[in-house]
């Protein structure tokens, strides 16, 4: 099982998320203690630059320098905005998420505790909860995490295993994804609770992923459209 360790999918000596992997057998072990790590880590502050019209929670949101919230965008806490990351107009982030440096959070997004490591980016109507994003990650528009699964039951890991499909057990009902380090996924991608994608990935647009997908993969549906004048 060491391929499903935090080290395989992220670097896990950046500072401010390092001590979460620490005690995770497996990666999706962390997605419970996001909310508990958060408001261990937090030190309000809003040391940013907010626009008028932006809403953010004083009291329980820490906003480093460089950063900047723009008008139209709501911050709740408990929240950990690092430094040179922008919140762009639209933007809805409802607690216990912990983003790093030269980050973007797009229009329209919508996200819940996460973790976003270093320079990564939803920039444009992304939707995502539980959930761990790795460093230098892009979300195409409109890529999603669902999180929870429609009959509520235990959220899975399907593998292949000598050929043979197999499933790994979470304990969870709500787990979105894990996108490791240097991935990029393109628009209208639907991922389903559960997926596991490892480092470097290339995901095809309007894909839908479930399952476990190693590292430096192409995966996904490519489809050829034919236009006529």
């Amino acid at each position: 099982m060491e391929k499903y360790r935090p080290e395989t999918f992220f670097d896990c000596h950046v500072p401010l998320f390092s001590g979460i992997f620490k005690n995770a057998e497996h990666v999706w072990d962390i997605i419970p203690l996001i909310p508990a790590y958060v408001s261990e880590h937090i030190q309000p502050g809003l040391h940013g630059f907010i626009e008028d019209g932006a809403w953010v929670d004083e009291e329980n949101v820490q906003l480093d320098p460089g950063s900047r919230v723009e008008r139209g965008a709501i911050v709740r806490g408990p929240s950990i905005i690092g430094r040179n990351t922008v919140i762009r107009s639209g933007a809805y982030i409802r607690g216990h998420v912990m983003i790093g440096s030269g980050c973007v959070i797009g229009n329209s997004t919508e996200i819940r505790q996460i973790i976003l490591m270093d320079g990564s980016a939803l920039p444009h109507k992304n939707d995502v909860f539980t959930s761990v994003i790795g460093s230098n990650v892009n979300l195409g528009g409109m890529v999603c995490t669902a999180n929870y699964r429609l009959d509520g039951k235990e959220i899975t890991i399907r593998i292949d295993i000598d050929n043979e499909p197999k499933r790994l057990h979470t304990g969870l009902t709500h787990f979105g994804s894990i996108i490791g380090d240097g991935t990029s996924i393109g628009g209208q991608c639907m991922l389903q609770p559960g997926t596991i994608i490892g480092k470097r990935c290339k995901i095809y647009p309007m894909s839908l992923i479930s399952g476990y997908i190693p590292a430096d993969s192409v995966h996904g549906k490519r489809t050829a459209h034919k236009y006529e004048g």
